[in-house]
């Protein structure tokens, strides 16, 4: 099973694919960045990016980041528009979407929810045998997987 994950952001979104078979192999990881556009225009560039990636790796599930609470309103609801454009766009490719809080996703990966960013990075790099520096929200987009994998248990050895 393929797999992607996805941190979405409106700065830039994470995202990370793992391929689970008897063992967890990391295939790919990327980050969509397009801060200067605005609006309809930057959900489209987002759209459309995730699009290829999408068509190129051919995932058999998408995990992403649910929206959690926070004191900008018109931030969460340019997340939710994002968000939704993600949502959209799995339901046109027919991939399955689960979704997980920050708070499941930081306790799942580090035993604790309320970890740092700093924290879940460090996790994901130790629990994947990542040697390489990976953004933040890459290892959060892993993070969402990982969560998956554990909630799930078809895994049991992935910590």
């Amino acid at each position: 099973m393929k797999i992607l994950g996805i941190d979405p952001g409106l700065s830039a979104t994470g995202i990370a694919f793992l391929e689970v078979t008897d063992e967890v192999k990391v295939i790919h990881w990327d980050i969509i960045k397009y801060s200067k556009s605005k609006g309809a225009k930057k959900i489209h560039k987002y759209f459309k990016s995730l699009s290829e990636i999408i068509d190129r790796e051919n995932p058999d599930l998408l995990v992403m980041e649910k929206i959690f609470r926070g004191p900008n309103t018109v931030t969460l609801i340019k997340l939710g528009e994002l968000r939704g454009a993600y949502l959209l766009l799995a339901e046109i490719k027919g991939i399955p979407v689960v979704e997980f809080t920050p708070r499941e996703i930081k306790q799942s990966v580090t035993g604790s929810g309320a970890s740092s960013k700093t924290q879940v990075r460090y996790m994901v790099k130790s629990i994947l045998n990542l040697n390489e520096e990976i953004p933040l929200d890459v290892s959060d987009a892993f993070g969402t997987i990982i969560c998956y994998l554990n909630k799930r248990g078809e895994h049991a050895g992935i910590h």
